[in-house]
């Protein structure tokens, strides 16, 4: 997946791109760095209706890469970097969102996997399936 990213750019729009892709993951905007293995305060939360352009000081467009075998920490690293912007990685845990702070080493395919593990819809309808191929 690559995005180009620019400051009339929505969060949302970034937001949305990446769900599509991974669709138990999301990034969440927050103003602060945060370290790996860290999390952000919620109090720092941005709101995905605002544009990249009012939450940074850089003006510089970017295209961002990101792959199925980046792990989390490069993701959110590579947002810093390019685009002086924190995000992290949410992991859908049943019907929540959390943040990703001790899966920093997990590929965003697997950590995709574990959050569709995690959702009581697949784990029921995995169950069924498993009956089903006996007969």
């Amino acid at each position: 997946m690559h995005m180009e990213i620019h400051d009339h750019t929505y969060i949302k729009e970034i937001q949305k791109t990446f769900s599509d892709f991974y669709p138990f993951l999301s990034l969440n905007f927050y103003t602060g760095h945060h370290g790996k293995y860290e999390s952000s305060s919620e109090k720092n939360w941005i709101d995905p209706n605002r544009k990249i352009g009012e939450e940074r000081s850089s003006h510089l467009s970017a295209l961002i890469e990101i792959q199925p075998h980046y792990h989390v920490a490069d993701v959110e690293r590579e947002f810093m970097d390019r685009l002086g912007l924190s995000v992290q990685v949410m992991k859908k845990e049943k019907e929540q969102w959390e943040q990703t702070t001790g899966l920093d080493n997990l590929s965003l395919k697997d950590l995709n996997i574990l959050g569709r593990n995690s959702s009581d819809e697949f784990v029921v309808e995995d169950y069924d399936k498993s009956f089903e191929e006996e007969y």
